[in-house]
């Protein structure tokens, strides 16, 4: 019911809230009369009531009736107190009946129009799925508009909404301005050429006043301020005192007068970031005309120097990076040369270190070589001198 009452623009009404009359006061009920009592009645009233007597029956009948006149008036607001609680609860019981009977009727209106409409049902279950993304152009009817309007309310893959020349009563155009207090998706929603009134005006008020990501609201066409309607043209004004976001309002031809006019003007005159307000085709004084051109040119040519600012505060910063990376690399280029010098330095000493150690090496092997062909050498020159030597001894022998 909670969710009902928000998408209605309505609020729970509590005990405290329902106003009710007295009822007239029943002739009949009136206060004992003390001159009618004996004089020994009106001794035990006043002692029953801590009242001494004072000895005068007649001035005792008087503060008697006093007293009776005190617990009478107690007794008929205590009276009006309980008829006053009891119509407020009845009040308040139908009131919730009411509008339960209010959402069962809408809920069953809506679940008739989408069965009868296959497509549209379709289409507000890939909402519900995120299945749509971009910019939505459909063709309606104000009952499948608030079905569609409640898809819409967690909906984060739509950002363009456009449901122009669709005839949307009033009713459809509040459950539309309620998604726009949740959804923070929605950049531009178009709502030409309907028939919103002044209900849909209010509830887009409200929630322009939360809203922080829509940018572009067009209203063209709908007859929304019908007979200078200043109620509804105050929470338009309030939104603009407040929303920091939305650059551009179609109000063209939405029936704004004199007096709503000059209310716009001011509320336009406050705000610092709408830049585009077409409200052409309407009854405007030319003096609040020009007051909001005024306004809208300030805003677009600060909008502009912020541009242009930006712009070049983003090439600065361009070129600052371009130089922290032209360093960057210098100096990366200069850590891998360091790098390479040191990586060849020590190739060439492990190539001077490996040339070191085969060369030692190979005068190891020429040393142990050398050894072996002298130590061969004496062997045979050893064996030699002994052959010669036997050969001697031989001879010898002979002779």
């Amino acid at each position: 019911m909670a969710e009902f009452d928000e998408f209605e623009g309505v609020t729970n009404q509590t005990e405290s809230e329902i106003i009710i009359e007295d009822d007239e006061d029943d002739n009949n009920f009136k206060p004992v009369q003390a001159s009618t009592l004996q004089a020994n009645d009106v001794i035990y009233e006043l002692e029953k009531r801590g009242v001494k007597s004072t000895g005068f029956v007649e001035q005792d009948k008087v503060e008697l009736q006093k007293l009776f006149d005190e617990e009478f008036k107690a007794d008929l607001e205590e009276a009006k107190a309980r008829r006053r609680e009891s119509k407020r609860r009845a009040a308040l019981q139908a009131g919730i009946q009411k509008r339960r009977m209010l959402i069962e009727k809408t809920l069953q209106e809506e679940q008739d129009e989408l069965s009868k409409n296959v497509q549209i049902s379709v289409l507000i279950d890939f909402i519900k799925q995120n299945k749509i993304t971009g910019a939505l152009r459909i063709d309606t009817n104000s009952v499948c508009a608030r079905t569609l309007s409640k898809a819409m309310i967690a909906n984060t893959s739509v950002t363009c909404l456009d449901l122009s020349s669709n005839n949307l009563n009033d009713h459809a155009g509040t459950y539309l301005a309620h998604v726009l207090k949740k959804n923070t998706t929605l950049k531009r929603v178009e709502l030409d050429n309907n028939n919103l009134g002044s209900k849909s005006c209010i509830a887009f008020g409200n929630s322009l006043k939360v809203n922080t990501t829509l940018v572009y609201l067009s209203l063209d066409s709908n007859p929304m301020f019908r007979f200078d309607d200043v109620n509804s043209m105050k929470v338009i004004v309030e939104s603009l005192r407040v929303n920091k976001t939305l650059t551009s309002l179609n109000l063209w031809r939405t029936n704004i007068g004199v007096v709503v006019g000059a209310m716009l003007a001011s509320g336009i005159e406050d705000n610092e970031t709408i830049l585009f307000c077409d409200i052409g085709q309407n009854e405007l004084n030319l003096s609040d005309i020009k007051r909001i051109t005024d306004k809208l040119d300030i805003n677009l040519a600060s909008y502009e120097a912020a541009l242009r600012s930006k712009k070049a505060n983003m090439i600065l910063e361009k070129e600052n990076n371009d130089r922290i990376k032209a360093v960057n690399d210098a100096n990366q280029k200069q850590l891998e040369l360091a790098s390479w010098l040191d990586s060849r330095r020590e190739a060439r000493a492990e190539s001077k270190r490996n040339m070191e150690e085969e060369r030692i090496i190979q005068n190891q092997a020429e040393m142990e070589e050398r050894k072996k062909r002298l130590a061969d050498e004496a062997a045979a020159a050893k064996k030699a001198a002994a052959e010669a030597a036997a050969k001697k001894g031989d001879k010898k022998k002979k002779k």
